[in-house]
């Protein structure tokens, strides 16, 4: 064994880690340093330092060559605004290169910081990054600018569940076929170790063939090693947040995966009924309905709905002690509700969905509320008197799937 073995060893490891798209020391993410270092370091009052400027002085020209080699919004075309949020927009695109079509969620820094709220990113990101599974939107390109940070993923032109429930009323059947993908999607979220946390219809899009994908996991949360998360925060939408989660606001919250199946059951009484059944004219009312589930949890008379499709909603609207699903997603797929002669555990996603979007075009957004046109002003962070480090907070969130394919095949 020649002498410099352990010193290969060494290189070896940190050769690894530029390569590990899920290191902090990937190569992405060191470049992200050197762009974020010099946008912090670039303001009158903090260059005026010695070093500042002899670091500036050494690394602006380099970092200007990375902002223009690397991925920027320019790449891409606008084609229509298809959601908006409390930070930032989704906007449908066209890659101009490959003349692809995503969906670019766009986040805006200066909101994340402002409402100390710049973590959740992380979690939808490595998700949807690392998932590649059939039933979690898949993100292609992430970057960033000075303003924004950017999440390019599937476009999904089938809509979201909301949109299917507004247009028809949905059969037995047809709920059926939906909740039955939605469990697999969301056994999906938990083989990577988390919960979800906000399983609603609005995070439920469908694809061009009809069949649905998970979206949305800035409040995913990773379970520790016991299956369990501890928040001390209430997340979620209030209609379809589980009485254990709802607990944990200012507490010490323990809860795992039964929470998801809660919001599972929400959303199948929705399907049948057309409201959520714990809806309220207040957030109290509704909040004191759900810890008073087993006395408010009731079916209307006037709407025929199963005795099986009953006893699953129960079952998932139940302490979390006693919910279905607690002991593992089998326990779910052998309820009576899902049989049918149509399809099965193994072959839905091959299967017709029982709606079909029709399509014109890749980009057809018929689907999708119209948006209106944002016209207020970009904010963009104020300049700093000291250092501020505002940007780094986002170091390591810029990934390229077809860089990861490049750079794993040298």
């Amino acid at each position: 064994m020649s002498m410099d073995t352990p010193f290969k060893q060494r290189i070896k490891a940190l050769e690894d880690c530029l390569r590990n798209p899920q290191s902090e020391l990937h190569v992405d993410g060191l470049l992200d340093c050197f762009q974020s270092l010099v946008q912090d370091c670039s303001y009158p009052a903090i260059r005026r330092g010695k070093n500042v400027e002899q670091f500036l002085n050494r690394y602006e020209k380099p970092v200007s060559m990375i902002n223009q080699t690397r991925m920027r919004v320019d790449d891409f075309e606008m084609v229509k605004c298809i959601g908006r949020g409390a930070f930032g927009e989704v906007q449908l695109v066209r890659h101009k290169t490959s003349c692809k079509v995503y969906a670019m969620k766009m986040l805006s820094k200066l909101e994340m910081i402002k409402r100390s709220d710049s973590a959740f990113f992380w979690e939808e990101r490595e998700i949807m990054a690392n998932a590649n599974s059939q039933w979690i939107v898949m993100l292609h390109y992430s970057f960033q600018d000075p303003k924004y940070l950017y999440m390019v993923m599937d476009f999904m032109p089938g809509g979201d569940l909301v949109n299917l429930m507004s247009n028809y009323d949905v059969p037995e059947k047809w709920a059926k076929f939906y909740c039955a993908e939605v469990v697999l999607a969301l056994d999906a979220i938990h083989s990577m170790g988390f919960v979800h946390r906000d399983v609603k219809p609005d995070n439920m899009l469908l694809d061009a063939q009809g069949h649905l994908r998970l979206a949305d996991f800035g409040t995913c949360m990773r379970m520790d090693k016991d299956g369990m998360v501890r928040s001390d925060t209430a997340v979620g939408t209030p209609d379809y947040i589980s009485p254990e989660v709802l607990k944990s606001q200012g507490g010490d919250g323990y809860y795992g995966r039964e929470c998801d199946w809660w919001s599972v059951g929400v959303f199948l009484y929705e399907m049948l009924v057309g409201d959520t059944p714990f809806y309220a004219d207040s957030l109290v009312g509704t909040y004191g309905k759900i810890m008073n589930h087993k006395n408010s949890l009731t079916f209307p008379d006037d709407i025929e709905i199963s005795s099986k499709a009953k006893s699953l909603i129960c079952g998932f609207l139940s302490d979390r002690t006693q919910r279905l699903g607690r002991n593992g997603i089998e326990e779910i797929k052998q309820h009576t509700f899902f049989v049918n002669d149509q399809w099965d555990w193994g072959n839905i996603r091959h299967t017709v969905p029982p709606v079909v979007p029709d399509l014109v075009s890749d980009t057809d957004t018929s689907n999708f509320d119209d948006i209106e046109k944002d016209d207020s002003p970009d904010e963009t962070f104020p300049e700093p008197k000291a250092f501020a480090g505002n940007h780094l907070p986002f170091i390591g969130f810029t990934y390229s799937r077809d860089f990861q394919s490049v750079f794993n095949s040298l």
